[in-house]
């Protein structure tokens, strides 16, 4: 299966204000101008807001564990990886 995204890993960068974070890519895809993949508002409750990044920062490791699961019909390492990643 191919998907047309940017490639993860995906990193949470919480900005100075910490109202707000920054969902970039590898530094290696930055540095080829790839630019960020969102900018998320922390909402009330906050804790809420926080998970909602995390989910957000956590999409591309969801997507390759779904994929191989779907490919081999077994719970892999990688879904359960990509699970606490995603604030599971």
């Amino acid at each position: 299966m191919t998907f047309i995204h940017t490639p993860g890993p995906w990193v949470l960068r919480p900005n100075t204000d910490n109202q707000t974070a920054a969902i970039e890519p590898s530094k290696e895809l930055l540095a080829q101008g790839r630019g960020g993949i969102a900018h998320v508002y922390k909402k009330d409750p906050l804790e809420e807001g926080y998970a909602n990044q995390q989910l957000i920062a956590a999409a591309p490791d969801l997507l390759e564990a779904l994929v191989e699961m779907v490919e081999t019909q077994q719970v892999s390492s990688k879904a359960f990886a990509a699970i606490k990643k995603a604030g599971g």
